[in-house]
């Protein structure tokens, strides 16, 4: 039986590079819902058409489509969706070049980009974003809705939470624990645990600001 078509939530880059991954997997698009029906991705022809433009992301949450995946890069935005639609979403969609433990556990919504890294007894949950390069080591655990982003390596056993992004290029050592709604800026290297609702940089990582969520 064929896999049905799959439905993108998004238009911008990250779509761009989503988009990219599902036609090297031969997966079926079914269409984008985004905001921006003048958005570039829906007029350029990655190959073999330009995706078709189904509506708005209202449009979306009205129709509860299924097999669909978050292809926008914000947090907060994807948040907004997840909260208010959070059923039946597509199986992990991992790019050809990434390299994933026969053991490690995706969820459903997973993005995994090219070149990234997951090693053996990682748990990656629901929505959440392993961008180009990064690496994932032995027995992390990656919380719904988080950002991993490109050449971010996570130590053994690092434990990131719900809604946090790590920023480009960041370390984390091992045996680390981010909490909820936090943002670890670029280049970091954390090498303490971080407390909810925090936004850290440098080397090594100190918080610049905290905010109740």
């Amino acid at each position: 039986m064929p896999t049905p078509p799959t439905i993108l939530i998004g238009a911008g880059g990250h779509a761009a590079v989503t988009l990219q991954t599902t036609h090297q997997l031969n997966l079926s698009i079914a269409g984008i819902y985004d905001d921006n029906p003048n958005a570039k991705l829906l007029h350029r022809p990655p190959p073999p058409n330009p995706p078709t433009y189904l509506g708005s992301i209202d449009d979306f949450i009205n129709h509860q489509p299924s097999r669909w995946i978050l292809a926008i890069g914000d947090l907060a935005a994807r948040r907004r969706i997840l909260d208010q639609y959070n059923e039946a979403a597509s199986p992990p969609i991992i790019h050809p070049t990434a390299i994933v433990s026969p053991d490690a556990e995706l969820e459903e919504g997973v993005f995994v980009a090219p070149g990234a890294i997951i090693h053996a007894g990682a748990k990656v949950r629901a929505h959440a974003i392993i961008n180009t390069g990064a690496i994932i080591e032995h027995d992390c655990i990656i919380h719904e809705n988080t950002h991993i982003a490109p050449g971010v390596t996570l130590g053994g056993a690092t434990i990131v939470h719900n809604d946090t992004l790590i920023g480009i290029g960041s370390t984390v050592l091992p045996n680390t624990t981010i909490e909820h709604h936090c943002t670890i800026g670029a280049g970091s290297v954390v090498i303490r645990d971080i407390a909810p609702n925090t936004t850290v940089a440098g080397n090594p990582a100190k918080a610049l600001s905290t905010q109740s969520i």
